[in-house]
């Protein structure tokens, strides 16, 4: 963590709020670096989300005047004044290197966020994270170019679950069973049912399973008892 916008994206990471870090003036800095960390190794925020900057590092046009060291006065406003611009100049930064897919998918959220789509997917969106928010969004711009696809569907299943195998009946085409290989929670049926919403056409019917995969003829490792699931 070095710049300002890798302290943002390390609090996105770990689910803290970009408001909540306080940037502040540091008195003791490298001049050949931006965030004043003593451990220059640090992986995590610290506790109290302080963070100090040498302000000067990459912005001392905008700074020079702000803290000369002849003027006392008003500290406390101009401490206030550093935060929210290093914040907003942090932000810049993260924006900079955005490409035309990232905007779309950033209004994207905002309209599912604000139910365009119903409010199941407005619910069931809050419960991904922030790298598998990334795919689904690049997900559903791929939909709206090419359609809908089984191959696009396993493609983000298996990215969001790794364990995941998905198995068609020959005899029924439209039937498809999906093994996910996880515990069931609250929060990964939200997952899974905005999966099947979205990417999934609506002609198909899914029949899904936990933690018990199905039983399969002639494969001994899903012949297992009381650890396999009987399909009609």
């Amino acid at each position: 963590m070095n710049y300002i916008w890798d302290i943002l994206l390390n609090a996105d990471k770990e689910k803290i709020d970009r408001e909540k870090i306080k940037f502040i003036k540091s008195e003791i800095c490298s001049p050949y670096m931006e965030i004043a960390f003593e451990d220059l190794n640090v992986a995590l925020l610290p506790e109290d989300k302080v963070i100090e900057v040498n302000e000067c590092y990459r912005f001392y046009g905008i700074f020079k005047d702000l803290f000369n060291i002849n003027v006392e006065e008003s500290r406390e406003f101009r401490d206030v004044l550093l935060d929210i611009l290093l914040h907003y100049l942090g932000e810049l930064d993260l924006k900079r290197g955005l490409c035309k897919t990232e905007f779309y998918s950033f209004f994207l959220l905002k309209d599912i966020l604000d139910k365009v789509f119903g409010d199941k997917l407005a619910k069931n969106i809050l419960s991904f994270e922030k790298e598998q928010l990334d795919i689904l969004l690049n997900g559903l711009i791929t939909l709206y170019k090419t359609g809908v696809s089984i191959q696009l569907f396993n493609k983000i299943l298996r990215k969001i679950f790794k364990n995941s195998i998905v198995y068609s009946n020959r005899e029924k085409p439209k039937d498809i069973y999906i093994y996910l290989n996880e515990i069931r929670t609250k929060e990964l049926e939200n997952k899974i049912d905005f999966i099947l919403d979205t990417f999934l056409s609506i002609e198909m019917k899914p029949l899904i399973f936990w933690n018990h995969h199905f039983g399969i003829l002639g494969l001994n490792s899903t012949m297992k008892n009381d650890e396999i699931v009987m399909v009609e």
